[in-house]
């Protein structure tokens, strides 16, 4: 048996999407990574594995910052055709794609459609979204409040985001100052990163005092 056989054992990696699964565990998103994943995708047969594709690479594009491919693959996935155990991180990371899109209509309807799924595990990811709902129904401290706990998880901080969350929240409630202080202990991991890159250095011009929002011109009649 070759070592990456065993090595995929042991991490329980099977199923269509195994060998992108095992290079994701050793080498995270990259490019390759994306390769390998829409060469599987291309070969899924049946519905659930076809969805399955389709959510990894929807979630993929989330960490990777391509936030906008990521929502076009979420919106296009069939959720009641995923499996199980992926179910509940998808529609909770979906979520997290409309909130950093700034789409507030869109992360209540998710959030009312998908409820049962998206709270159905007590995770890091569900009270996540719990703080996110909390945000776009405007109960601000409520949200930071969710937020702050979450800093304190052991999580990855670059899949789980709950820093940009917490300071968006925090801007919310002109807590200026303390923002910065989030910011700057967490925010350069996402150079690089494409649309959130983008996300933060708004937020960034937010906390100093700088106005992001451009008005447009009168068109002349």
């Amino acid at each position: 048996m070759k070592l990456t056989e065993k090595v995929k054992g042991f991490l329980k990696m099977t199923g269509h999407y195994a060998d992108s699964a095992m290079y994701l565990a050793e080498h995270g998103y990259n490019d390759e990574y994306m390769r390998q994943l829409g060469e599987e995708l291309s070969t899924a047969k049946n519905p659930r594995d076809k969805a399955e594709g389709q959510a990894l690479t929807a979630q993929a594009y989330l960490f990777k910052g391509q936030l906008r491919k990521a929502l076009e693959e979420f919106e296009k996935t069939d959720i009641g055709k995923l499996p199980s155990h992926l179910n509940s991180v998808f529609v909770n990371n979906y979520i997290l794609c409309l909130f950093l899109l700034d789409k507030p209509s869109r992360v209540k309807a998710v959030y009312e459609e998908y409820n049962p799924i998206a709270l159905a595990e007590s995770t890091n990811v569900m009270r996540r979204t719990v703080g996110i709902k909390e945000y776009v129904d405007k109960r601000y401290e409520n949200a930071v409040t969710v937020f702050i706990k979450l800093l304190s998880e052991p999580d990855p901080r670059v899949t789980l985001m709950a820093d940009i969350c917490l300071v968006r929240a925090m801007l919310a409630l002109d807590m200026n100052e303390r923002a910065r202080e989030i910011a700057e202990m967490g925010f350069g991991r996402y150079i690089g990163m494409g649309d959130i890159t983008a996300e933060v250095n708004r937020l960034k011009l937010r906390m100093n005092g700088k106005n992001t929002v451009h008005t447009k011109k009168k068109r002349k009649k």
